[in-house]
């Protein structure tokens, strides 16, 4: 995938150079090409991400030792450590950390309105950001001891002598430069990146060993372990979405708020309905525990158990209206021994009974005997022959004796 490198001239951000890195041979010369911030969209159109560079004048590297066992809230509170190094108002510079895992710690200041000018370019030209990075890194660096690289930057040069050292300068300034960096640390090779050896041999210190080298399309390449990315804390999300939340964080922030509140009712409504529901338990259960059995208790399935005491109850019913039926059957009959049973069938509350006997007088009678126990009863399926007769006695309903 393609990444759109863009270096800006100055601190106004409308002026830069551009190159595409990963489209074409890794091992081609570098060459930039010139833009303006009008350029911007339609640059980064077919590019998966884009990689801005801010003019090493408007960075400030330097480096803060972190004291052992020191807390979290010395990293968050970075810029005020370093307040006296500081030519400006801390409250406008923006403050960003490189590897934590080395100590001392690089740090890179710039003004917040150069990140703030970058994100407004971002928004307005959609710009997927993935690094804002200061312009020393674009000098390839081996961190061989006592070595210094440059590359050539717009109306000067970029020269790097650390993971985390650099700075620009002009031209004629190239000698007092190098003075200034030997009281820090032995120069023992400059290394010039410089596209024309003419140019090298006219910037070329005698004074110092030196080679020159064709800066190439691979030494673009960002190691993040070994570069500072700009867009720390408050810049730290480079999404073209950035703007449109911060346009509407207030209509978000009231949303949250009232999704917050609804959110409280419902909770609140809910502990109602579960304190009203299990205050009408509580009496249903009182109302019903005499017919339930002494393990049920209040937490119980009362629906369950009382079905279950219910249809207990039924069975016991039906089994006390079959012998009420009978009983009465059986007393009635008692004074017709010559009738005999042949069948007997309890359904539902009715009791059939089928008799036979030789007289159909018989059957008659036993039928007024019990309908004057104000049985309910009736005379089904009578069949006479000449010499018996059979019929089928139905009772229903319990006995009211």
């Amino acid at each position: 995938m393609s990444t759109l490198l863009i270096r800006f001239d100055d601190a106004s951000l409308n002026q830069f150079s551009w190159i595409i890195e990963g489209s074409g041979d890794s091992d081609e010369a570098v060459a930039w090409h010139r833009g303006s911030a009008q350029d911007l969209g339609a640059l980064s159109e077919n590019h998966a991400s884009t990689v801005l560079i801010i003019p090493q004048q408007c960075v400030y590297l330097t480096q803060f030792d972190i004291p052992p066992n020191s807390a979290r809230q010395v990293l968050s509170s970075i810029e005020y450590q370093i307040e006296d190094q500081l030519a400006q108002d801390v409250e406008r510079q923006h403050v960003a950390i490189g590897n934590q895992s080395r100590n001392p710690i690089a740090i890179a200041v710039v003004e917040k309105a150069i990140m703030e000018r970058c994100q407004e370019l971002q928004q307005a030209h959609s710009l997927n950001v993935s690094m804002i990075i200061p312009e020393v890194f674009l000098c390839p660096w081996t961190s061989q001891a006592g070595e210094v690289s440059l590359i050539e930057s717009d109306n000067g040069l970029v020269l790097r002598y650390g993971d985390y050292q650099g700075l620009k300068c002009r031209v004629e300034m190239l000698e007092t430069v190098l003075k200034q960096i030997t009281q820090e640390q032995e120069i023992n090779n400059v290394i010039y990146y410089i596209q024309n050896k003419t140019s090298y041999e006219t910037l070329q210190l005698t004074q110092y060993p030196s080679q020159h080298r064709i800066l190439k399309m691979d030494q673009l390449k960002f190691n993040r372990s070994k570069s500072i990315d700009l867009q720390q804390r408050q810049f730290q999300q480079s999404s073209a979405w950035l703007g449109l939340l911060k346009t509407w964080r207030w209509l978000f922030a009231l949303l949250a708020l009232m999704l917050a509140v609804s959110g409280y009712n419902k909770a609140l409504a809910l502990q109602a309905l579960e304190t009203e529901l299990a205050q009408i338990k509580t009496v249903q259960f009182e109302l019903i525990k005499r017919y339930l059995p002494p393990n049920i208790d209040e937490s119980s399935n009362l629906k369950k158990a009382l079905i279950t005491v219910l249809r207990q109850n039924q069975s016991s019913r039906q089994e006390i209206d079959f012998l009420g039926l009978l009983g009465t059957f059986t007393q009635a009959k008692a004074g017709f021994p010559a009738i005999t049973v042949d069948k007997l069938g309890y359904q539902k509350g009715r009791l059939s009974i089928d008799v036979k006997t030789a007289q159909l007088s018989e059957i008659e009678a036993l039928l007024e005997a019990i309908e004057s126990t104000e049985q309910a009863v009736k005379l089904e399926n009578l069949d006479i022959k000449p010499d018996t007769t059979s019929g089928r006695f139905v009772l229903t309903g319990s006995s009211t004796k």
